[in-house]
């Protein structure tokens, strides 16, 4: 009875000793998971965009929008173009999404969301360095946990020009 008792004594200080840092360990893995979110979420995006730009693309027009740049790209053969563009998600007024807009001559245009629905694009921006280089910064914020990152690509054209 007296083991029992001193075990459980000796249990209830490190649970006191300990809480403290156990709390702190538990958010941050919270921290740990949002990040990793922002991270996997900008490598879509970033990797999407960049397959185009640098394998596909001919021409490179860059223009402005409310929301930010937009990437207008006019492809090798089939006579394809692709834009890369933010705008407000439907049905939400808050929250911001990066689309691809492909467009193929003779045919309606097909968009579809490169950001999942968990994060929005509070910045996107693109600017020219040179004739075959592009700079892309986007600022990317889950929602439900306002972790906010900014994500910096340099991308280097290998068929196309900017214009």
């Amino acid at each position: 009875m007296l083991e029992i008792l001193l075990a459980t004594m000796f249990i209830c200080v490190l649970f006191a000793t300990f809480y403290q840092l156990f709390l702190q360990k538990i958010g941050s893995l919270g921290r740990i998971y949002a990040d990793i979110e922002l991270h996997r979420a900008a490598r879509v995006i970033i990797s999407s965009v960049e397959s185009e730009l640098v394998y596909s693309t001919r021409e490179i027009v860059l223009e402005e929008n409310k929301y930010g740049s937009m990437i207008i790209c006019q492809n090798i053969g089939l006579r394809r173009s692709v834009v890369f563009y933010c705008r407000n998600m439907p049905n939400e007024r808050n929250k911001t999404a990066i689309y691809k807009s492909t467009k193929i001559e003779d045919r309606t245009a097909g968009i579809n969301p490169l950001s999942s629905p968990e994060v929005s694009i509070e910045q996107w921006q693109c600017e020219k360095i040179n004739a075959h280089t592009l700079r892309l910064k986007m600022q990317i914020k889950i929602t439900t946990l306002g972790r906010c990152k900014t994500f910096v690509e340099v991308i280097r054209l290998c068929n196309g020009c900017v214009i």
